[in-house]
Parts: structure tokens; C-alpha cells; sequence
């Protein structure tokens, strides 16, 4: 499969502007960050027309299409390792979503590691999905995040199914982050393929959102947990990015298991792909859309 111009070009540009960071200095820094309130810059809220449900039980912003909004749902759950806050391209991503399905999303600011742990994320999630929960059908609503924010998605649904709850009709994740141990041998062999993501930073930020918990818990390492009678899962992944062993691990566990999923493996893709301006996002967030209709 031949890979867009413009995706190579997006993937050299990741490459170029990439930062070997202090581990310690970010994680100070992202502690003193996500102990304030997250504000989404004015001129992203004007131009995707993006409101701020202050009725929620945390900060939860809304996107909606200028038609049948309220038919699906979509709770999405921004990536960024769980010590970053939303990007600029999640806002466009989100909105070219709800123009194209025609439905409502909604994005909560969870907490964040260093200053929250995985306990705080998920409660605060599940506040928002109980009141969601009142307004539509759960087979309706479909939770979907990317990155740590996928990872999170399916591990709530996890929470959710051992708490005897509804699932959502459709959980999809982008790039998850499955296991934040990263400790799946495969992985050494794509760090040099990985033009986004630091190893060592991750490493860190993992530890930090467990807390006291094993890394190898299943709320914060889905990669572990009963994956039955779950909401159907569609997965999207690239081939040159480092979650792409433990996704393919995903994938036999769920064969194994007899549990049939939607997946989705990119070849020459970066980490998040559907979420940039390339010819594959665009073919990615068809089969998003489709998946989600049927």
C-alpha cells in the first residue's frame, strides 16, 4: 500500500520538531499545569463553535453537527499520555466528525497525572457517561478516545461491565495505549520507527496515573482485563508507531477469546493518524463513520 506524499511529509515534520525532554523537569512541569483548569483557547471555541456544558459534573465541552445531533452520541476521551491536556488537532478531528455522522460529541477534561491518578480519571468519566446515559440509548453512544485516552476508553468500559452497567454500542480506540508498562519485547525494535512519542516520558507518565497501583492492573493496562461482553470494539493503528505490538497482542487475545472486533492496521501510518490533515485520515474517519452508522 502506497503511502500519501502528505503523510510523509506530516510524519518528517513530527521527526524534526520532536524533543528529548527532562523527565523529571516535565512531570514537574505537567503537575503544576494540570493542577489548574484546563481553558480552551478562544480562537478553537469560536471557529468549531464549541460550548462549555457548565451543568456537568466536570469540564466537559460539546461539539454538534447542524443537524440531528442528539440521534449518537460520541464521548471522547482526548488523548496525551494522561498528563496532557487536548491539542489543536483534536478540536478539528472532533469537529469534522460531528459535521460528517451528524451527532453530538462530548470531551471531558479528565484529570491528569501527575497531580490525579487513573481512579480520579474514571470516576470522573463515569459521571459523565451515567448523564449521558439519561438522554440517549446506550446502544446510541459510542465512547472513543486516542492514545492514553483509548487505553482509558477501554478500560472504563471494563469498569463499567464489572459494575454492571451498560455499555455503549460501539467503543472505539485509535492508537491506544494498551499496557503502560511498554514492557512488550517488540517494542524496542519500533522506537525508531516512532516519530511522535518518547519512551522514557511515558515510562514515567504510566507510573505516575497508577499511583500506588500495579502497572499491570487492568484499569490502567486494559491490555489485562476481560475484554467479554463489551461494547464492539474497532481498533485503528499505524505500523510505524511503538503501541503497534501490544495492539496486534490485542488483537490474538481477542480472537482467542472468541470476541470479534473491527481491526484496522495502517501500513507506514504515525501515532493518531486519523486525527491529521492526510488522504488516510480522511479514509480512516469513513470507516469511523461507518462503523458507527451500522
Amino acid at each position: 500500500m502506497m503511502r500519501s506524499i502528505r503523510s510523509f511529509l506530516v510524519e518528517r515534520l513530527l521527526v524534526l520538531t520532536k524533543k528529548k525532554l527532562n523527565v523529571d523537569d516535565y512531570m514537574e512541569e505537567r503537575g503544576i499545569i494540570n493542577s489548574l483548569p484546563y481553558v480552551l483557547p478562544v480562537k478553537l471555541k469560536n471557529k468549531y463553535k464549541i460550548i462549555k456544558d457548565n451543568n456537568l459534573p466536570i469540564d466537559t465541552y460539546i461539539l454538534k453537527s447542524d443537524s440531528q445531533s442528539d440521534v449518537r452520541i460520541i464521548l471522547y476521551l482526548p488523548g496525551g499520555g494522561y498528563v496532557e491536556q487536548p491539542l489543536t488537532w483534536h478540536w478539528h478531528f472532533l469537529h469534522n466528525l460531528t459535521q460528517q455522522l451528524n451527532c453530538t460529541v462530548y470531551a471531558p477534561i479528565y484529570p491528569k497525572a501527575p497531580t490525579y491518578q487513573y481512579m480520579d480519571a474514571i470516576e470522573s468519566v463515569l459521571s459523565i457517561y451515567k448523564q449521558l446515559l439519561e438522554i440517549a440509548e446506550p446502544e446510541n453512544i459510542v465512547l472513543m478516545g486516542d492514545s492514553a485516552g483509548g487505553g482509558l476508553s477501554l478500560a472504563f468500559a471494563q469498569y463499567l461491565s464489572e459494575k454492571g452497567l451498560p455499555q455503549p454500542g460501539n467503543i472505539i480506540l485509535l492508537s491506544p495505549w494498551l499496557d503502560i508498562t511498554l514492557s512488550n519485547p517488540e517494542i524496542v525494535a519500533m522506537i525508531d520507527k516512532e516519530p511522535m512519542l518518547d519512551w522514557e516520558v511515558l515510562v514515567e507518565a504510566g507510573k505516575r496515573y497508577a499511583g500506588e497501583t500495579s502497572r499491570t492492573h487492568y484499569l490502567v493496562s486494559p491490555i489485562n482485563g476481560d475484554i467479554t461482553n463489551l461494547g464492539k470494539i474497532s481498533l485503528f493503528i499505524g505500523t510505524h508507531e511503538f503501541f503497534l505490538p501490544d495492539a496486534r497482542k490485542f488483537k490474538e487475545i481477542a480472537s482467542q477469546k472468541s470476541v470479534d472486533i473491527n481491526y484496522y492496521e495502517y501500513p507506514k501510518m504515525n501515532h493518531v493518524f486519523p486525527v491529521f490533515p492526510i488522504p488516510e485520515a480522511k479514509k480512516a474517519l469513513k470507516q469511523i463513520i461507518s462503523i458507527i452508522k451500522s
